[in-house]
């Protein structure tokens, strides 16, 4: 399809809904999910988007309403799969509706998002996933292939419908399904939730979603495992251009990448850091922030030239030794809009910040010791989570030289994780308990802590989906002592990850709110969330190949399950005949790691080499 081209169905019109949850709701009723009858003033405004710009088309319709009942914004999404140019390369590229990058969904809090997706891709079957969104009463929709949801086969739609409740901020989405796509996966883009009186908010299909107002849309992707340590995109771009004039901007920047995490920093100018993963922060000063994969920073820039105009650099610089480029892109500033801006690119491309002198957010000492790293926790929370009745439990990594990953679950065998072939949310709960579940078990309306060390090889930025979590302590270990020639890197001990005891932590400390954060190399993490969103809510890693090598457990919140006529009429139907042929299964232990059980569900990530 070309660029801009209609979703099969076309238009679908934008309705007043109540705001009611799908799980309790009574009605079990099949929702319309194909093309309606509209006014013509509706049409007239499809015609008004045609005649303004192409690409724009008609697959997009917002109707505003004076009615009190809440409002819909609808989006319909057709997924493709073609062969293009990304740099000097043709690729077998995977798109929503033909485009590059993936449309950029806006929406108030309180407002019902309703995202149609239409899978296109002859032999591919998908989910997709709002990542940093809780979907309390919407757990059906939380988009995890084995969790919530059978897959989207082709030729397929299924219509993600739920009630925005969320902390408005940054987030995004991206596919979740167990098999990957053949190529590269641009089926992901940014989430911007607004105030409940938010103005002059980016319309569904409008061509400023990544650049409006006074705020700025920074979605980077590493094209991993096609580009290995090659620069990634930024907003679809291996040279994106960021338009502002004098004055102060909010810049979104997320790591929507299945890989690397960057170095972020903008030529001459400090960065205040207002929000992490869509919740508010106290402002907090750096040079350069670091970002892994499903992170988001939300950044203040002040602009102020004396000069008509200028341009200088925005770099995400590779964190890993093995990513040779940067991500390059440039800011064009303009007094105001009386001149034009300029379009020579700006010296110093191969200069920047140095980062051995530089203060870096988030950084870890295992990359690079001699940085002036400052840590996550130094981040305070605009407005603490509150604290209820607490449990703790201990989660440990270990990851084989194989490339094989397990986690532990307190006093269990170490587990590699396999998605169940019908969703665990439909499960009774006597029956979630499976050899390969990884499943954490915990009350309601508690205040649940998890200890994390990590004896593998890997930083691991850990997502918890359906909640945001506080990172109460980090413990990290200084290179080059982390891992030995058998890829074991021994774990710290509590006293040496933690400069306190942990009943001490947990008392006194309050920590910024994230969904996903990094668990160290050789290190160790406390972190603490409230348990009021029943349902199965999946934890892992979020660099893609480690999540489903096995770094990868569930928490099964309250016992919760979904009966099947409470989903809606067109929710994927998992065919028996189509089932996935059943887990493997192992068991093995690790001499170089002191015969370490572990569980396997791959038996090729055993094997002793």
């Amino acid at each position: 399809m070309k660029e801009g081209g209609l979703a099969k169905e076309g238009i679908r019109e934008d309705k007043e809904s109540p705001s009611e949850s799908l799980v309790s709701s009574s009605n079990s009723e099949e929702r319309p999910r194909t093309k309606r009858g509209f006014l013509v003033g509706a049409g007239l405004v499809c015609l008004v988007i045609s005649l303004v710009s192409i690409t724009v088309g008609c697959v997009y319709l917002y109707k505003t309403s004076s009615s009190t009942k809440t409002k819909t914004k609808s989006y319909s999404f057709l997924t493709e799969q073609s062969s293009r140019e990304v740099g000097s390369k043709s690729y077998i590229v995977n798109t929503i509706n033909g485009r590059i990058p993936a449309p950029a969904i806006h929406v108030r809090k309180g407002e019902v998002l309703s995202v149609k997706v239409t899978n296109g891709i002859a032999e591919s079957e998908l989910t997709l996933h709002w990542h940093g969104l809780h979907l309390k009463g919407f757990q059906v929709y939380d988009g995890v292939e084995g969790i919530t949801q059978c897959v989207i086969k082709p030729e397929n739609s299924y219509v993600y419908e739920y009630t925005v409740n969320e902390q408005p901020g940054s987030y995004w989405y991206h596919t979740h399904n167990q098999e990957g796509l053949l190529g590269l996966d641009f089926i992901r883009g940014p989430l911007i939730i607004h105030e409940p009186d938010a103005v002059d908010v980016p319309l569904p299909g409008s061509e400023d979603a990544y650049q409006y107002g006074n705020e700025r849309v920074l979605f980077y992707y590493d094209l991993f495992p096609h580009f290995r340590g090659q620069a990634g995109l930024l907003n679809g771009d291996q040279l994106h251009e960021i338009k502002v004039e004098n004055g102060e901007y909010r810049f979104r920047i997320i790591n929507g990448g299945d890989k690397y995490a960057y170095f972020f920093t903008i030529d001459g100018h400090e960065l205040t850091v207002v929000a992490t993963d869509g919740y508010p922060v106290e402002p907090y000063k750096t040079d350069v922030i670091h970002i892994h994969s499903g992170e988001r920073f939300d950044i203040l820039i002040n602009f102020d030239i004396s000069t008509s105009t200028e341009s200088l650099w925005v770099r995400a610089k590779g964190v890993a030794s093995s990513q040779k480029e940067d991500i390059l892109s440039v800011i064009r500033v303009r007094k105001d809009g009386s001149v034009p801006f300029e379009t020579e690119l700006p010296p110093g491309k191969d200069g920047g910040i140095d980062l051995k002198t530089a203060k870096i957010l988030n950084c870890l000492h295992i990359e690079k010791p001699e940085h002036d790293c400052h840590g996550i926790t130094e981040l305070v929370p605009a407005e603490p989570q509150p604290l209820l009745e607490s449990e703790v439990h201990f989660v440990e990594v270990f990851v084989l030289g194989t490339g094989a990953m397990f986690m532990k679950i307190a006093e269990r065998k170490f587990t590699q994780f396999y998605l169940p072939n019908i969703p665990a949310l439909f499960t009774p709960p006597v029956d979630r308990e499976r050899k390969h579940a990884n499943m954490l078990s915990v009350s309601t309306n508690k205040s649940v802590t998890i200890v994390l060390r990590n004896q593998g090889w890997s930083d691991h930025p850990m997502h918890l989906h359906g909640h945001h979590y506080e990172v109460l302590a980090l413990g990290t270990k200084k290179a080059p002592d982390i891992c030995d020639e058998n890829y074991i890197c021994p774990l710290l001990t509590l006293e040496e990850a933690f400069s306190e005891p942990i009943a001490d932590i947990l008392a006194t400390r309050r920590g910024v709110l994230k969904d996903s954060a990094i668990l160290p190399s050789g290190g160790a993490m406390i972190l603490r969330f409230n348990t009021d969103n029943p349902g199965i809510w999946l934890f892992h890693c979020h660099v893609k190949a480690h999540m489903l090598e096995g770094v990868t457990m569930a928490v099964n919140e309250g016992d919760y399950m979904l009966s099947h006529d409470k989903t809606p009429g067109d929710y994927p139907v998992c065919e028996k005949s189509e089932k996935k042929k059943e887990e493997e299964t192992c068991s093995c232990s690790d001499v170089r790691s002191g015969n370490v059980e572990m569980v396997c569900a791959r038996p090729w990530g055993c094997r002793d080499d």
